[in-house]
């Protein structure tokens, strides 16, 4: 196949998008694949030789500030159409695919002109990616509502242009996962399909660490407010206080505070800081040490808030899952999901620290258990989650 993955983002190195769509193209290359992999124009060069990329967008729209807001989103757009169309003009030969793998609004209109226009598009298909939805969430087992503000009134505008290339297969919308597909479905009326994102799988599974002193409770990734971040700290204190954290070490990665929903500051504070059981991770992790993180980890704490990952897919929960961890999770969310794949895990059904604490004495207690299940469901969660699944679901879009 003949690829152009197009990825705005692809700027600084930060966030998840080096390590994702690096590999995807590098998993795509290694199958013989051709992949070009468009990034904005001030990508270094480390971070263009990392993902294969070659600086082409004058924007990003996830931190420029002339790309928020409804004019700025619509300048955008035209911007992000033009660019792109640009370099499919320079395409000596057809592309099969064009893949934008985070699709906001500032994309969407550009993308669904691109989707009209056979001329363009010269014969390649169009793959449109959300990771984020269109609804607001309003609680477990309620429908999300869409409400009528301008950019949901644009984007419906714009997914019925989409409508035709969509229906004869040359404009394909995808989610990753089953709540983001039906709420997409939901709202443009139109088949979503379900995509797997595409994680490095382990050379092999770590060995049991259960019966390891201190078991290692991680939670990997920088702390957040929709992480439950503030839940699991207080938590903490509670077991810690309460001298039922014998034995067992939680290890976060908290390197500054974060903002509360009244605009407050919450670090990690005095008690965690000074309690040998608790070890604060303040850097950003290079891959060989995330790995060593995982592989030592006892079971992975994920609280998630449901407002922020009801459809939203962690990166964490299928890495950690993949390597036979136990996932302790927040019920209603994406990562419940991942959990019911592998098998086992220990939910939490109340967002608030005292049921989190007793989630996290039922890991410790049974943590035997619970490795044993994980590993054993582990494959499960790895062989969906893989750039060779993602490139298989390609090629059977081709060959229909």
């Amino acid at each position: 196949m003949r690829v152009l993955i197009a990825e705005e983002a692809l700027q600084s190195g930060a966030g998840h998008w080096p390590s994702y769509i690096g590999g995807l193209g590098s998993a795509f290359r290694e199958a013989g694949d051709r992949v070009e992999v468009a990034v904005h124009r001030g990508a270094g060069e480390d971070l263009c030789a990392r993902v294969g990329g070659t600086p082409w967008f004058s924007r990003n729209c996830w931190i420029d500030t002339r790309s928020q807001g409804a004019l700025g989103g619509l300048r955008h757009n035209f911007i992000y159409h033009r660019e792109l169309k640009d370099w499919l003009r320079r395409e000596e030969e057809p592309l099969d695919w064009v893949l934008a793998l985070t699709v906001r609004p500032q994309h969407l209109l550009a993308l669904a002109r691109l989707g009209r226009d056979r001329e363009a598009m010269g014969g390649a298909r169009l793959l449109l990616l959300f990771v984020q939805g269109f609804g607001r969430y309003n609680g477990p087992g309620r429908s999300v509502c869409f409400s009528s503000t301008p950019t949901n009134r644009m984007a419906r505008f714009c997914f019925r242009l989409l409508a035709p290339a969509v229906r004869e297969g040359r404009a394909v919308l995808a989610a990753e996962t089953n709540g983001m597909r039906r709420e997409l479905e939901e709202f443009s009326d139109l088949p979503v399909k379900l995509f797997p994102h595409p994680v490095p799988p382990p050379e092999k599974l770590p060995p049991p660490v259960a019966g390891r002193s201190p078991f290692l409770l991680t939670a990997p990734g920088f702390a957040r407010h929709e992480k439950g971040s503030d839940l699991l700290r207080t938590a903490i204190e509670e077991l810690l206080g309460a001298g039922e954290a014998d034995g067992v070490e939680f290890v976060l990665q908290w390197p500054e505070p974060f903002s509360l929903h009244d605009g407050s500051p919450l670090g990690p504070g005095e008690r965690l800081a000074s309690d040998p059981r608790v070890r604060l991770v303040n850097e950003n992790l290079d891959p060989a040490a995330y790995e060593k993180l995982i592989a030592e980890s006892g079971a992975v704490l994920l609280p998630y808030r449901r407002n922020s990952y009801h459809n939203r897919l962690s990166r964490v929960a299928i890495e950690a899952a993949g390597r036979g961890k136990p996932l302790l999770y927040t019920t209603g969310t994406w990562t419940e999901e991942v959990a019911v794949t592998a098998g086992t895990g220990v939910p939490v059904h109340e967002e608030s620290a005292r049921a989190l604490a007793a989630a996290i004495r039922e890991a410790v207690a049974r943590r035997h258990e619970l490795e044993a299940r994980a590993r054993e469901g582990a494959a499960a969660v790895a062989s969906f989650h893989t750039a060779a699944t993602f490139r298989q679901q390609l090629q059977e879009i081709m060959e229909k």
